[in-house]
């Protein structure tokens, strides 16, 4: 069983969790909509729907961060809530 971390509910279908995610193809984290694909460079920008992107329409690798790495990328004030699946 895998742990996510996700910072809120989407603020584009209003239904999805926000799940932190690793960009590993170039090396950061974003939010990502579990339910319409959308994501987010800046968990500041969240409400803003222009300044998020279709995560299908992407071309690189993600993984699930540890708590571990969320830290490294300063990320732990979004890392609000979990779930194991």
């Amino acid at each position: 069983m895998e742990k996510f971390y996700w910072f809120c509910e989407c603020s584009n279908c209003h239904q999805g969790r926000l799940i932190i995610t690793e960009d590993i193809t170039n090396n950061r984290l974003y939010l990502h909509c579990e339910e319409c694909e959308y994501g987010w460079l800046n968990p500041l920008d969240i409400d803003d729907i222009e300044k998020g992107f279709l995560t299908l329409l992407e071309e690189f690798e993600t993984r699930n961060p540890s708590i571990e790495d969320i830290g490294q990328y300063n990320w732990l004030d979004y890392a609000k809530n979990s779930f194991v699946e």
